[in-house]
């Protein structure tokens, strides 16, 4: 008989949950790198744009330096969560279920259950790891904060800037000049910069500052259609100056904190110049579990790992999936923050 609780049947159903699509996480962090070990290595190396030297035909070629690289390690942060099953639990009618009579046994229940708990873990996987990368691109940061778990892994992102009060955007203010600016820093570190990602309060001014509204490029055939975007994703305008062409969104999508409040996930006065040909990776540590049909130690290198641990006195089924995950930049000067502009 087919055990449907083995974890390789479990990954054959997280595989056929199609998750929510999810700005950062999709467009831009795309590619998944598996390592053995829950410690993950990323080496990287920087272009000085060196120019080949001139040479006499009477002398040796110069000797050109070779460009070293860096590696840096992390312990990729376990995110893991349960669902547990009880008898008290599989006594109880499920959502939709007829309240009399409705024929389903106990053990057809555990099976939906089983399958309802796995797709919200799963989604709660995937929403995790959006907001791991929405505050990697905010913060040049990542602050792992749960239970009897404490850490920072600082990416040394260079393009950060808060502004006082002082320096906060108005309807008068040029903004303009301030993202020609930051257009010409991220060129000048080798990004060509084609998009504004914007929170919603930044996005309420670029319909009213006098700037921004006479450089913006508002015909129909401009507006991408809205079916092609992502969820959350709200596009605002294009903007064309001498030394930018920028196409503008909202980023508007929520998550739930640890203490119930719904929060945006990009800052309502930050704003994020990038290009949109960014390609980002999400490095996977190894997850080591214990096989409860063999009673031994089993680690998978996967991106998600769904497993499940069974007690027989009293009856108890938990359904865990747990995963060790970083988002990892390519290049940390690739794209530049402003924070607090409104």
């Amino acid at each position: 008989m087919t055990d449907y609780y083995e974890p390789k049947y479990l990954r054959g159903a997280i595989s056929k949950i199609h998750p929510v699509r999810l700005f950062f996480r999709s467009n831009y962090f795309t590619q998944s790198v598996k390592f053995p070990t829950k410690t993950v290595t990323f080496e990287y190396s920087e272009n000085p744009r060196s120019l080949l030297p001139y040479a006499s035909d009477d002398m040796p070629a110069p000797s050109v330096k070779r460009t070293g690289y860096q590696a840096k390690s992390y312990e990729a942060p376990l995110i893991s969560g349960s669902r547990v099953i009880t008898n008290d639990t599989l006594n109880m009618k499920l959502m939709g279920e007829s309240p009399y009579n409705s024929g389903m046994t106990p053990d057809a229940r555990a099976r939906e259950l089983a399958v309802n708990d796995l797709m919200e873990l799963t989604d709660q996987l995937y929403r995790q790891e959006e907001y791991m990368c929405a505050r990697v691109k905010q913060d040049g940061k990542l602050e792992i904060d749960g239970e009897g778990v404490h850490a920072l892994v600082d990416y040394e992102v260079p393009n950060i800037e808060t502004l006082t009060n002082a320096q906060k955007w108005t309807d008068s203010t040029d903004i303009i000049s301030k993202l020609v600016k930051m257009s010409r820093r991220l060129r000048q570190n080798g990004t060509n910069p084609d998009m504004l990602i914007v929170g919603h309060d930044v996005s309420e001014l670029f319909n009213t500052n006098k700037g921004i509204l006479g450089l913006r490029r508002d015909e129909f055939l401009n507006y991408p259609d809205p079916s092609g975007l992502a969820d959350g994703l709200t596009y605002i305008c294009q903007l064309r100056a001498a030394g930018i062409y920028l196409n503008v969104y909202e980023y508007d999508e929520y998550y739930t904190d640890s203490k119930g409040e719904l929060k945006p996930l990009i800052d309502p006065g930050t704003v994020i110049m990038q290009s949109s040909r960014e390609r980002n990776m999400m490095l996977y540590g190894a997850v080591t579990y214990i096989n409860q049909r063999s009673n031994q130690y089993v680690t998978e290198m996967a991106d998600y790992v769904p497993y499940v641990v069974a007690s027989y006195d009293p009856p108890v089924r938990k359904l865990i999936v747990s995963a060790r995950v970083l988002p990892m930049p390519r290049d940390v000067s690739s794209w530049y923050v402003l924070k607090n502009v409104i």
